[in-house]
């Protein structure tokens, strides 16, 4: 799968996924605009020296007008703009009690603002060429929820409805929109993973569904998880449901009900990220033949 002629744009890349992802493109021919708030020297010499061509632009996402004066280099400097992957983000976990709301606006700014920004000021260039890939890296938090995680969660869950919205309004433009929860060991989840898991938790897995989601056969409207060897498909499902006439659709009837609404489902849920990633922990540890303590 080969990216030869294609340009894409990285936030979040100066280290973690983003300088993963960032790599792995550069290895298959594409060229890179890498964005982060961070020196960016050192992924760009790796991606140099992995023959990729590559060009930086220190800044942070959660500044309009600085995305829009960058948005306008990076146009300027390459012909056209394939792929957009926002990996952008900061985490910050306190009990809901406690949360200041400036780490709240924070967390909001850079995760889900700050992608939303990226998309907004490069869709009308994918709209006009007929072709985007656009990635979103949301987190397992979001999709589960966590003790002291609401900041968080309630940013990377925003990006999913963001994903569903775009892949739709991208339908007759050839642009494509997925979201990725991804769980790798890296600067930011390090100190969550237990020393025994720690090294499953690989980047083969998140690299390899981000690759395939930028590609031109990728799909639009999806929602990957990859981690430790694991990759499967979320999205959100309903009941069966009940059918109350209004005479009989009281809330007596619900708690009686209720359940009935708990039928008939098949797919995997988990309870919370934490659990969602002691699943991947454990199946990674059968493969690789670990007994975990």
């Amino acid at each position: 799968m080969r990216f030869n002629d294609r340009t894409v744009v990285i936030t979040g890349a100066a280290s973690g996924l983003g300088r993963a992802f960032a790599i792995a493109l550069a290895q298959r021919g594409a060229s890179l605009a890498l964005i982060d708030s961070q020196s960016l020297m050192e992924v760009k010499c790796a991606v140099e020296a992995v023959g990729g061509d590559v060009v930086c632009w220190q800044c942070d996402v959660t500044d309009e007008a600085n995305i829009d004066n960058v948005t306008q280099d990076i146009l300027a400097t390459f012909s056209q703009i394939d792929g957009l992957i926002l990996a952008a983000g900061v985490h910050h976990r306190n009990a809901l009690e406690n949360i200041p709301l400036q780490e709240w606006r924070r967390q909001i700014d850079v995760d889900f603002d700050g992608a939303f920004l990226l998309c907004r000021a490069f869709w009308p260039h994918m709209k006009n060429q007929g072709y985007g890939r656009i990635l979103l890296l949301t987190g397992v938090s979001g999709l589960f929820g966590d003790y002291f995680e609401s900041a968080y969660a309630t940013a990377k869950m925003g990006l999913l409805g963001l994903a569903n919205c775009m892949s739709q309004e991208g339908l007759n433009y050839n642009i494509h929109v997925n979201t990725l929860c991804a769980q790798a060991l890296t600067p930011m989840t390090y100190q969550h993973l237990a020393a025994d898991v720690a090294p499953m938790f690989s980047m083969e897995t998140p690299v390899a569904a981000a690759i395939y989601l930028m590609s031109e056969n990728a799909p639009s409207g999806q929602h990957l998880l990859a981690a430790a060897g694991s990759i499967s498909r979320a999205y959100i499902a309903q009941s069966k449901p009940l059918y109350l006439s209004a005479a009989r659709c009281t809330p007596e009837a619900l708690k009686k009900l209720w359940h009935k609404l708990n039928e008939g489902t098949s797919s995997a849920v988990s309870r919370s990220g934490e659990e969602q990633i002691v699943k991947w922990a454990t199946q990674a540890s059968k493969e690789h033949g670990v007994l975990l303590k």
